[in-house]
């Protein structure tokens, strides 16, 4: 297919854009709130806001896209986010905490229009390579994560220019970055992802029309997507359970800040870095057994860092990247089974509603973690991730042979 290539760049230069965009805005969300209501008490409050907003506008943007396609649904979201980030930047400007909070809700529109660009990738991809699409795409925010902060000192001369403090000039840096990623889809993403995957499929079928999509209940009864909605949805929770409380854990055992951010960032690193070689290794291998290895991974990392000494900072931190890494080599290769399980008709919607369900289990593990991390301690915590992510391990094993004989059907 020669437009592949194309519509790849288009994606994965979009990709980093809306990622440079998000990490950096999302990172000084607290320091906004601290700022702008002079406490510490909410100063998470923003990144949670953000988040909600990610999982919220899940549905509704794949909704769009199985009636309009991925462009229109892409571009929407981006450009939700670039009125967020006019919002928030209002918001500090004014010292306004709700006209902040409405902003970042909006804000964190383009992370729902990041992560549905793998599934874009996949429309234009055989399925074979599936896989190392998604892989792409996801890696691209590696990028984004990596360019944002350091474009920070530029939008502080440049928000002096105009009058904006220094706080609220971090918002430039995500309206040029949602912008452009915005102007990218618009322009370059044509033919549109899903069209083409319908033609394939119309091809395939020897030129029929494409036959309707199953019901919900019927697509929800397939073991594949069952696979992939579990490990999609628990491997997301025991990530952010365990993740987002390990600052406090090494802070609360004296290390620093420098410390506490290294370890951050190699589990981000962890997060993203490894996406192209998940997508290899779930092509190559195939889907089922690289979910079976990313929960083996995961639940190895949750137990170093759990069960390590919480002075011993080279096993909490290596826990940490590792968890990274297991939940991504889950993460595409599940992304590629529920592609793999759907027709194009029944793509966009059921995507959309499993990142949803994805999300909202993010931002259940965040308040939960905190919580079992305040009554029962790091240990207790990292256990009960370990025992939950048994449940997709266990699934994938057991149903091997019936999976292997749907996939082989399919093919």
């Amino acid at each position: 297919m020669e437009s592949r290539g194309k519509l790849m760049a288009a994606l994965f230069t979009a990709q980093v854009c809306g990622s440079t965009g998000h990490s950096i805005g999302m990172a000084v969300g607290s320091i906004m709130a601290a700022g702008i209501t002079g406490t510490n008490t909410w100063s998470g409050l923003p990144v949670a806001i953000g988040a909600l907003g990610t999982a919220l506008a899940s549905w509704p943007l794949a909704r769009l896209m199985d009636r309009s396609g991925r462009r229109p649904g892409l571009v929407l979201g981006y450009a939700l986010s670039l009125g967020g980030a006019v919002f928030g930047m209002v918001g500090v400007l004014v010292q306004s905490f709700p006209l902040l909070l409405v902003g970042m809700a909006l804000f964190g529109i383009a992370q729902t229009s990041n992560l549905l660009s793998r599934y874009a990738a996949a429309d234009v991809s055989p399925g074979s390579q599936r896989g190392r699409a998604m892989g792409l795409i996801v890696w691209g925010s590696a990028l984004g994560s990596l360019i944002g902060p350091n474009l920070m000192a530029p939008a502080v001369r440049a928000g002096a220019q105009i009058g904006v403090s220094r706080a609220a000039s971090a918002f430039l840096i995500s309206l040029v970055g949602y912008g452009l990623a915005a102007i990218l889809i618009e322009i370059f993403l044509r033919p549109d992802p899903l069209a083409i995957a319908r033609r394939l499929q119309e091809s395939a079928e020897g030129g029929g029309a494409i036959g309707r999509a199953r019901s919900l209940g019927v697509i929800l009864g397939d073991l594949r997507v069952q696979v992939a909605l579990a490990t999609l949805t628990i491997s997301q929770f025991v990530m952010i359970s365990t993740t987002s409380t390990s600052p406090v854990y090494l802070h609360d055992h004296g290390y620093s800040v420098g410390a506490i951010g290294l370890a951050v960032s190699l589990h981000l690193g962890g997060m993203y870095v490894t996406s192209p070689l998940s997508g290899w290794l779930s092509d190559r291998f195939g889907r089922v057994p690289s979910i079976a290895a990313g929960a083996v991974v995961l639940i190895g990392a949750v137990m170093l860092a759990g069960f390590a000494s919480g002075n011993n900072g080279v096993l909490v931190i290596g826990g940490l990247f590792l968890n990274g890494i297991g939940w991504n080599l889950a993460f595409v290769a599940a992304s590629a089974l529920l592609t793999d399980a759907l027709s194009p008709a029944e793509r966009a919607s059921t995507q959309g509603l499993a990142d949803l369900f994805m999300g909202m289990m993010g931002a259940l593990g965040s308040a939960t973690g905190g919580m079992i991390l305040g009554v029962w301690g790091f240990a207790i915590l990292n256990t009960l991730g370990a025992l939950l992510v048994l449940t997709p391990l266990a699934i994938s094993l057991l149903r091997w042979p019936a999976l292997a004989a749907l996939s082989a059907r399919e093919s």
